[in-house]
């Protein structure tokens, strides 16, 4: 029988963030649209499904390591704190996602809570067993990756590149206007020498 080792890790919570979006007792709240899912995250996410798909993360995390707590879950949601110019420092996930997901999973009959911790229920346990068994058979197409802009080059660079070359060829024009300004002092130079020697 197919279980949730038996696929890989992003194709199963794809197909199973898809089927909790069906369920009524799996809903966003009112915050999710603005909030980020830790500190160490300078924006929110950009995805408008993303609270799916971290309810998903979080099903399949306590059917993999459970029964788990949401403070020992917050260290596998954390990431590197950007410190500026000082060394990046861990820091957790947030707490309240974690804790909202769990409680609406129990809510949806998917997890049960006792003494040890949140752990995955029968009824949860044989939907994701389903869920692998569906990816296994029919893997889901490939998550296009995003393109990047190309940037443009800022049109005042370019007016200040035109401008060098522009002084460029002007400094070489009075470059050239110089050596020929140069050349007949040189010429009168001489011919004064020979002037000066033809007497004698």
């Amino acid at each position: 029988m197919t279980t949730v080792y038996d696929v890989p890790a992003d194709h199963i919570i794809r197909r199973v963030a898809e089927e909790l979006k069906k369920r009524k007792e799996i809903t966003p709240p009112a915050w999710a649209a603005f909030a980020k899912t830790g500190v160490h995250k300078e924006m929110p996410p950009e995805d408008p499904d993303w609270w799916f798909i971290r309810v998903a993360a979080v099903l399949r995390r306590i059917y993999v390591d459970g029964p788990l707590g949401v403070e020992r879950m917050r260290s596998f949601y954390g990431g590197n704190k950007n410190r500026g110019s000082r060394p990046n420092a861990f820091r957790k996930g947030s707490g309240s996602i974690l804790r909202k997901s769990v409680q609406q999973l129990e809510a949806a009959g998917l997890l049960v809570h006792d003494k040890t911790g949140r752990k995955v229920s029968p009824a949860g346990m044989a939907f994701l067993d389903a869920m692998a068994q569906e990816v296994k058979m029919t893997p889901p197409p490939p998550v296009p990756k995003r393109a990047k802009p190309v940037a443009e080059e800022p049109r005042k660079a370019d007016g200040k590149k035109e401008g060098k070359k522009k002084g460029g060829e002007k400094a070489a024009e009075g470059a050239e206007g110089a050596k020929a300004e140069k050349k007949p002092a040189a010429k009168k130079a001489e011919k004064k020498a020979d002037k000066a020697e033809a007497p004698k």
